[in-house]
């Protein structure tokens, strides 16, 4: 099975992905456009969002999937405009309607801002997290994997699902089940040191890191075991953690460097070598999920 981390372009390693035969999960998360999140020298650019969609459209098989969480910052500066980049939502449409992708859904990732008292805008609770797909065959998709028991099981019954025109309400006949099945929002509370899922992940002290929740649940949802995934901005190996611990095979890599020189490629390598426990924090305490209890 293939696992490897190296330090390269994410040209580079899509490129690798497809000389293997093609990524059945992309899944990642790249610097986000005009932010310089890792440091001075580095900002992503819409170009470079453009090369990436195409490089993501090579690399995967035919009904691979990519979900990719990007946002853009808030700059006061700007008088015209949305000060809130729009990037994400380029994105969404240039990989459809340019590079050929189908854009299946977008999702909601949810965690906790930080509490406590803070000033002008509303806090960020959430990010986009766009759902590709290379069209040509259906692809691996298996919800049922990251659905929770329910406490209440509820039975047969007819439900309202939306407002017809006149101002009725259209209803659908709903059989019985015993599982809550996850919705556009995927939520996972607080999220900082200590609450991501992974220990071995705390202390590389990587600026922009998703939760090793959100990766296990991607991983677990849009592939099977043994099939291969892929991040091209790896990071401090949140992703290739999740793909060791659940079988797939993986090809990361991550052109920049920690602030004291370290790649993060090998940082990740290391994180994902070491033995670990298993998962922690199965289950998001209070939030969302509550609500269906």
């Amino acid at each position: 099975m293939t696992f490897e981390i190296e330090k390269r372009e994410f040209g580079a390693t899509l490129a690798r992905c497809r000389e293997l035969g093609g990524a059945d999960l992309i899944f990642t998360s790249p610097p986000y456009c005009d932010a310089r999140t890792y440091n001075e020298d580095v900002s992503f650019t819409f170009d470079d969002y453009r090369h990436l969609g195409d490089a993501v459209f090579g690399a995967l098989k035919p009904g691979g999937h990519c979900l990719f969480n990007v946002d853009a910052p808030v700059r006061d500066c700007r008088n015209v405009g949305s000060e809130r980049g729009l990037e994400p939502f380029k994105i969404a449409v240039d990989w459809a309607e340019r590079v050929g992708l189908r854009f299946v859904d977008r999702l909601c990732f949810y965690r906790q801002g930080a509490p406590g008292a803070y000033v002008g805008r509303f806090r960020n609770d959430w990010e986009p997290m766009f759902w590709f797909q290379r069209p040509g065959e259906r692809g691996t998709f298996r919800k049922e994997r990251i659905s929770q028991e329910a406490k209440h099981a509820i039975g047969d019954h007819h439900t309202a699902t939306n407002r017809r025109v006149d101002g009725g309400l259209n209803s659908r006949y709903a059989s019985a089940y015993d599982r809550k099945h996850r919705g556009t929002v995927w939520e996972y509370g607080a999220v900082g040191h200590g609450r991501s899922g992974a220990t071995e992940l705390e202390g590389t002290d990587h600026p922009a890191r998703f939760p090793y929740r959100l990766a296990r649940d991607v991983i677990l949802c849009f592939s099977d075991e043994g099939q291969m995934v892929c991040d091209p901005f790896v990071g401090s190996g949140t992703t290739g953690l999740a793909c060791r611990r659940l079988g797939r095979s993986f090809v990361g890599g991550d052109a920049l460097d920690r602030e004291d020189g370290l790649p993060w490629a090998k940082i990740a390598r290391s994180v994902c070598d070491a033995p670990s426990d298993e998962d922690q924090d199965e289950r998001p305490e209070g939030g969302l999920f509550d609500l269906f209890e």
